[in-house]
């Protein structure tokens, strides 16, 4: 595994891990691999997300797909957390108050995002016939 560090000058650090299996969903966007990007801000954030991460490269289809985990802070309301795949929220949430809550978050979010992701990728299966169209629904 390897990690690459982008920090900008207002204080957001973007930071990508790149999981070491091919990926089919990241070649549409002209990758080679699964990868998770993680634009966090505060200090639970990042622990959420280092928890996720460690959860989510364990799943077999973490390998081909490409996932942003994003972070809205507010002073009011706490952190909301959200994870992306093609442009699409899939998951989101707040981020507990607790720290020591953040680790059952994470495992709660890896296995959700895994079940929608292979849903999804068995649907696709299913509906690969070329000549009906897709459902306008």
């Amino acid at each position: 595994m390897r990690s690459d560090f982008v920090c900008r000058s207002f204080g957001v650090c973007f930071v990508a891990l790149l999981l070491a299996s091919p990926a089919v969903d990241a070649r549409a966007n002209g990758l080679d691999e699964g990868m998770v990007l993680g634009q966090t801000v505060t200090v639970a954030g990042q622990d959420f997300f280092q928890y996720f991460v460690a959860l989510w490269r364990d799943k077999y289809i973490s390998e081909r797909v490409l996932i942003t985990v994003r972070e809205r802070p507010s002073a009011r309301t706490g952190s909301v957390i959200w994870i992306e795949h093609e442009g699409q929220r899939l998951l989101q949430f707040a981020l507990p108050a607790a720290r020591g809550l953040i680790r059952g978050l994470s495992e709660q979010a890896a296995e959700q995002l895994w079940q929608r992701l292979t849903q999804a990728e068995i649907d696709a299966g299913l509906d690969n016939d070329k000549d009906l169209a897709r459902d306008a629904w």
